[in-house]
């Protein structure tokens, strides 16, 4: 699971930026937030992030002094800026230091979640050739198991646990992959990425609960899997073209006729 850090002084912000979107489904996890840069840039040579959210206007160091600092240690982290409207020349001069992802407030969710699964192919590819300079056989050793039915070893095991925690990260840890490896041979084999074939489990199970009864929409989502609610609104109707509530209607009206 790869860590985040959010730098922002508005509180309302942080805490709604750590619950905007289920973090765990792209391979991330918030683990810590900063209210100015000073405290942002002290977390980092604590913990050593792979991705850093930040502001630009902060008080005793902003968002451009952060970024220039890491910079400066040569940290090894991607960095989203996030800024208000009218403040894309400071971006621009961010960018000279490699920041290559720029975010208006207020946040476009999908927007985010784009840049979130480009940053994890990156840190993915990352660490795949950390790896391969440390073993040059990984390769090949994983290109052995993906012939051996690991996919279907996973679909199963996912089908199993879809009600869990997991993501792509965890389960290529479990079998002994790269995250990045893991997602290319999933697609490949099953036709869809895992983040949707998860969903698509979760939301079928969701579709047996509504049809049982005696389970309010809320209840369904935790009990298929989503700690986000919201996400789990928005993953049922982009899947069935309904909410769960449009989707009990359409089942008395079946019922009915």
């Amino acid at each position: 699971m790869f860590r985040v850090l959010l730098a922002d002084d508005e509180m309302l912000f942080r805490r709604g930026m750590s619950k905007m979107i289920d973090w765990e489904s792209y391979g991330f996890c918030v683990s810590d937030t900063a209210e100015d840069g000073e405290q942002a840039l002290e977390l980092w040579k604590k913990n050593r992030y792979e991705l850093v959210i930040t502001d630009l206007k902060m008080p005793l160091l902003d968002g451009l002094g952060l970024i220039r600092e890491l910079a400066r240690i040569k940290a090894e982290c991607e960095v989203i800026i996030v800024s208000a409207y009218g403040e894309f020349a400071y971006a621009q001069t961010a960018m000279q230091y490699g920041v290559k992802y720029y975010l208006l407030k207020p946040v476009d969710e999908e927007v985010l979640c784009g840049f979130l699964g480009r940053i994890a192919e990156e840190l993915s590819d990352r660490e795949h050739e950390k790896k391969s300079d440390v073993d040059p056989d990984i390769v090949a050793h994983q290109l052995g198991l993906a012939t051996n039915g690991v996919v279907t070893e996973i679909r199963r095991y996912i089908n199993d646990h879809y009600r869990e925690a997991m993501s792509l990260n965890s389960l290529a840890k479990l079998y002994s992959f790269t995250p990045l490896y893991l997602g290319k041979i999933f697609k490949r084999d099953v036709g869809i990425s895992f983040n949707e074939y998860l969903n698509n489990c979760r939301i079928r199970a969701a579709q047996e609960y509504i049809e049982q009864g005696g389970y309010s929409s809320g209840e369904i989502g935790e009990l298929v899997g989503y700690k986000d609610i919201t996400y789990f609104y928005k993953c049922f109707k982009h899947i069935t073209g309904v909410t769960p509530k449009e989707y009990r209607k359409q089942l008395i009206g079946r019922k009915e006729e």
